[in-house]
């Protein structure tokens, strides 16, 4: 009896030692999931905002996002310290991180402070003493009396201003005064005061004490010496009514979400999103980016060609310094970030970061990362140089997908690389183009590539790719058609940090020990 209780007893604590075990892991799984993200706040504000030494508290106000500060007579004004609430992430005046109580300025002019938010969203507060006669800003409206351009850091004085917005409504111009301040104007605001003298005004603060002059002199429009400026998702709509003129982006440039909400930005930007640039008309003027970016552009038209923030980049058209990141575009044949078809066009210093699908509706059914297909217009074929793509790309049945271009067909393709993976059911892909039917030289491609090549996945009218190369490892690939003359490497090669060969020059690329070359003057890398 004795031995069978022992042995009753050894059993149960057995199997209870493997529940708790059992429990033990199970709760270990469960704590390892990944919670879910929180997304980033939005908020910006100023809440409240005061001295210590005089004491003083300012006046804000959140519908001009200004802030008034009466400080008493005598104040030395050039070195204070602002104690101050926030909803925001940081705050900085001139890029220079704010301090509560700690950080000094000049508050015997006017002086902005810049909230950011989590999200990194800002919003300016503007901080006026009652003797600043500073211009805060001058503003144009639209028609629906909402600001269409707005100029700041204008300084007493002439204030030359080029890249103005197409449609400009000149007559609608009025400045943004410090709290208090008048202004008195010589000159009738519009566009020929703008265009030739100048328009001038005069600003007399709240104390009667100061006044400034200022004028604002507009130059007219110039193809080659002042393009049009893009300022706002919204003026990302003039290259489309006006393909032969040149366009120049002024700052980054974030598309609102297609979410259901309509925006002035095209017909069903709701459901659909961005309308390419043309709509199947062929873009023959420049855009110029300089440097910046449009984020988050997303495009929902999955049974349309020439899809991408350009459908036809016609023979004389130019676009370069240009980024697009966290893109989002979906369509049905030649589909690309940047540009649907590519016919004759030159693109260079570009790139694009998100995803990239195919739905396959179409004969023309090739997609890739950066461009859907270049090809060449009156027997001018296509150029694109020193630019990039990391976006990941989707693609169905019977489809040419590429990490960059879809379908190279006549190109002049040379200095650029791609990184995002490919996959779906296409017919043929590579890591850097699907189909190439030209040469290329100067690439590389390092994507994730279910079935295809390392670097090109079907080779066209005997095209060549010397001077390109792949990895093997992160491809998955250890061929590529291209002619035979492009070389696979393994990561470690890839990344030696030292020129792949001696057309690898450092007037086009960058090498770092432990890194892929990344392009000169290029960003995003």
């Amino acid at each position: 009896m004795l031995k069978q209780i022992n042995f009753n007893m050894i059993r149960l604590f057995k199997y209870s030692s493997l529940l708790t075990l059992f429990i033990v892991l199970n709760y270990s799984c469960s704590s390892n999931e990944a919670e879910p993200e929180t997304p980033l706040s939005n908020a910006k504000a100023i809440t409240s905002f005061s001295f210590v030494n005089p004491a003083v508290t300012g006046t804000i106000d959140e519908n001009t996002h200004t802030i008034y500060i009466a400080f008493p007579a005598g104040t030395n004004l050039t070195s204070l310290a602002a104690t101050f609430a926030t909803t925001g992430a940081k705050v900085t005046v001139e890029n220079v991180q704010q301090i509560s109580g700690t950080t000094k300025n000049d508050f015997s002019k006017a002086i902005i402070y810049t909230v950011i938010a989590e999200d990194g969203s800002k919003q300016d507060y503007t901080i006026t003493p009652p003797s600043s006669a500073d211009i805060l800003g001058f503003t144009f409206e639209d028609a629906d009396q909402e600001i269409y351009w707005e100029l700041k850091g204008l300084k007493e004085g002439v204030n030359t201003i080029y890249n103005a917005p197409m449609s400009v409504n000149f007559d609608t111009g009025f400045p943004i005064l410090p709290v208090g301040a008048e202004v008195t104007a010589a000159g009738s605001n519009e566009e020929s005061d703008y265009n030739t003298t100048g328009f001038t005004f005069t600003v007399t603060s709240a104390d009667k004490k100061t006044k400034k002059t200022y004028t604002i002199k507009i130059p007219v429009y110039n193809k080659d010496t002042n393009p049009y400026g893009i300022y706002t998702p919204e003026q990302l709509l003039d290259p489309t009514y006006n393909l032969k003129e040149s366009f120049k982006l002024m700052n980054d440039i974030t598309m609102p979400p297609v979410d259901g909400t309509e925006y002035p930005l095209g017909p069903n930007y709701a459901n659909q999103g961005w309308t390419p640039i043309g709509d199947f008309y062929s873009f023959v003027g420049t855009i110029d980016g300089n440097g910046h970016v449009i984020k988050n552009l997303t495009i929902k038209r999955g049974s349309s060609e020439d899809i991408g923030f350009i459908s036809v980049l016609g023979a004389k058209g130019v676009i370069k310094n240009l980024g697009l990141v966290s893109v989002n575009v979906t369509g049905g044949g030649n589909v690309g970030a940047l540009v649907g078809n590519n016919k004759g066009g030159t693109i260079s210093h570009c790139y694009s970061t998100g995803n990239v699908k195919l739905e396959d509706f179409s004969v023309q059914n090739h997609v890739g990362g950066l461009v859907g297909i270049n090809n060449d217009e009156n027997a001018k074929p296509s150029k694109l140089s020193n630019s990039y793509s990391t976006a990941n790309v989707t693609a169905g049945n019977n489809s040419y997908a590429g990490g960059l271009v879809g379908y190279n067909y006549l190109c002049i393709l040379q200095n650029c690389y791609a990184t995002g993976s490919l996959t779906g059911t296409y017919k043929n892909g590579g890591a850097l183009i699907g189909k190439n039917a030209c040469e290329i030289t100067n690439c590389y491609a390092t994507g994730k590539v279910v079935t295809g090549g390392g670097l090109v996945g079907f080779n066209f009218h005997w095209s060549a790719a010397p001077d390109c190369f792949w990895d093997i490892q992160t491809t998955g690939q250890s061929t590529s058609d291209d002619g035979g003359k492009a070389v696979g490497k393994t990561t470690a090669e890839m990344q030696t940090g030292t020129p792949y060969n001696s057309t690898w020059t450092s007037a086009n690329w960058k090498f770092t020990a432990g890194k892929y070359p990344t392009l000169v003057g290029v960003g995003g890398q």
